[in-house]
């Protein structure tokens, strides 16, 4: 717990005033419910002994009146106060870890799963929040509580008190104990609810895939044992608390037994009033709440520990990709040069690439080339600045890509991926991702460059159309062509276009490479493809086959000699699959 508080303790500082005002009010709060026992005691004594009148009787009567409506309109308002802390203290919690997933590299998104990395921005982060709200407010209320009410018993009878609750404190130690015993099992309680989310995302992410294989049997079960693993996770947990809970009750019920018999006997022999026995008898049952209330807090301790853990296990990940104490700018480049680069990514035992060399000058078009798996897209990513190189070096007119700002090697790049994500956005919304400021000159000149104005006549609002989650409503061509769309309306130094071509037909990506030889004469431009009529105008090709550059040039100087690329080339010819 000292972790935790300590990690939210920026929070504390900068809201301390309001912190300062609602432990004042819940201290009010606590201690004026308290004070009807004591006017009912006196109103008791005053009325067995004659000498109530109806004055003190009216008062005492305003007195219990008061109590309970004062205490109503500062919890209003403490409430408030807390529920508002609540609110900000989420707020900034995920917005700080939001922004650190953004400056985090590729290296953390290997490591955790999505389902993983969201159940830590909602069911662990929620369970700081409770920490600072919840938790310090049940705490300081309770134990307000049983100190006032302790006290007040002491005052009426030090005996009866010592007899009635001395034995709380022993038991509470060992209902401490049993707590932490168990908090290794809420850890895997947390473990299990994020496999559990994982696979519910899985389901909805891939449910076309699912039906068109007729796979909704299988996956049901599996998303079912999911939730069943977590439901029973979850009520291992219950059980606990439930045969954990009545021992506070006991506890109680013991004192409570204690403190009528041994009161009654007192007020047999005269050492206390019986007004007096009745004010303590409803102290004794005020810490009823208190201690039952202590069971839930002790369990609450359990998940703000393991949340506390498994929060700040991501937000206390360095990436390994930053950058230097003092990087360079860089808007334009003249020559890009990989020298002896391998690369093996962080979970894996081999290199994807290894030792390759070559260059790339600022306006050239560069073809890569090669069979599935051979390492192309993890080649280019590397201008992306996603990870280290594990050996070797990428020099930047001369300098180590390093020495740039990471942002800045970013801005240099438009890239299209593989995998094309889309979001619930209208098309333009979409395409100025790649550039937000960008005006409708450069947004139709982008559609234009992409071949993607002919579609906008087949959609409901033209551009306006709105797309659905991952582009689920667009064609595989159209989600390729929307996508290079995003990365020209950016109009970067460097186009890489990683097999972006693929799903659109040999008409089409005519055009397109038409366009960017037309309007990208000045610029770099990459393009990774299976098929060689999107590189063979290239001014360079790149062979890659396990990770090495077997070949290298252009198109008519790989023809002349027999490798793959010719192999490969001639079957395209003649239309056989491409391997």
């Amino acid at each position: 717990m000292k972790n935790a508080f300590k990690h939210i303790s920026w929070f504390f500082k900068q809201e301390w005033k309001l912190y300062v005002l609602c432990l004042i009010l819940l201290v009010f709060v606590s201690v004026v419910p308290l004070i009807p026992a004591k006017v009912l005691g006196a109103a008791i004594d005053s009325f067995s002994t004659g000498t109530l009148t109806l004055n003190s009787l009216l008062m005492y009567v305003l007195l219990l009146f008061l109590c309970p409506i004062l205490t109503y309109l500062v919890n209003i308002f403490y409430h408030y106060t807390m529920i508002k802390l609540g609110h900000k203290l989420s707020y900034q919690l995920r917005e700080k870890y939001i922004s650190h997933l953004f400056d985090m590299d590729s290296e953390l998104y290997e490591k955790y799963t999505k389902g993983d990395l969201i159940s830590r921005a909602t069911n662990d982060l929620n369970s700081l929040t409770t920490l600072a709200t919840t938790f310090l407010e049940n705490v300081i209320f309770y134990a307000v509580t049983i100190i006032t009410a302790i006290v007040m018993m002491i005052i009426i009878s030090p005996l009866l008190t010592l007899a009635s609750v001395a034995f709380m404190p022993l038991v509470i130690f060992f209902l401490n104990k049993a707590r932490l015993e168990k908090r290794k099992y809420y850890k895997k309680h947390h473990e299990i609810y994020a496999e559990m989310t994982e696979s519910v995302l899985e389901s909805i992410e891939g449910v076309k895939t699912v039906r068109a294989y007729c796979y909704e049997d299988e996956d049901f079960k599996k998303t079912e044992r999911a939730i069943i693993n977590d439901v029973d996770s979850w009520w291992k947990i219950q059980k606990f608390e439930s045969a954990f809970t009545p021992l506070f009750e006991l506890v109680y019920a013991l004192a409570y037994f204690i403190a009528i018999g041994l009161g009654t006997y007192l007020v047999i022999h005269g050492d206390i009033s019986a007004g007096s026995l009745v004010s303590y008898l409803v102290y004794v049952g005020t810490l009823y709440a208190p201690l039952i209330g202590l069971s839930n807090v002790l369990n609450i301790m359990n998940n703000i520990v393991i949340a506390d853990q498994r929060f700040n296990e991501v937000m206390n990940t360095i990436p390994s990709v930053k950058n230097e104490e003092h990087p360079k700018d860089i808007l334009k480049f003249k020559e890009i040069s990989f020298n002896n680069a391998s690369f093996k990514y962080p979970f894996d035992d081999f290199e994807v690439i290894k030792n390759i060399t070559f260059s790339i000058k600022s306006g050239e078009t560069i073809g890569i080339v090669g069979p599935t798996g051979s390492g192309k897209s993890t080649l280019i990513r590397q201008l992306l600045r996603e990870f280290n190189l594990t050996s070797g070096e990428i020099k930047i007119d001369g300098n180590d890509i390093k020495e740039y700002k990471i942002e800045d090697i970013r801005n240099l790049v438009g890239y299209v991926p593989q995998n094309h994500i889309l979001f619930r956005r209208s098309v333009d919304d979409n395409i100025l991702i790649g550039k937000p400021d960008a005006n409708s000159q450069a947004l139709q000149k982008a559609m234009t460059m992409a071949d993607f104005k002919k579609d906008l006549s087949n959609l409901a609002e033209g551009s306006s159309t709105m797309v659905a989650e991952l582009g689920e409503s667009l064609s595989g061509g159209q989600k390729q062509r929307l996508s290079i769309a995003r990365a020209l309306v950016k109009d970067p130094e460097i186009l890489i276009l990683d097999d972006s071509l693929s799903a659109v037909d040999a008409l089409t990506e005519s055009t397109i490479i038409e366009q960017l030889k037309e309007d990208r004469k000045d610029k770099t431009n990459i393009i990774v493809a299976h098929r060689f009529s999107a590189v063979k105008n290239a001014d360079k090709i790149i062979v890659l086959q396990d990770g090495v550059i077997t070949d290298m040039g252009s198109s008519k100087e790989l023809l002349k000699y027999d490798n793959w690329y010719k192999l490969q080339y001639l079957k395209q010819l003649k239309g056989d699959i491409y391997e």
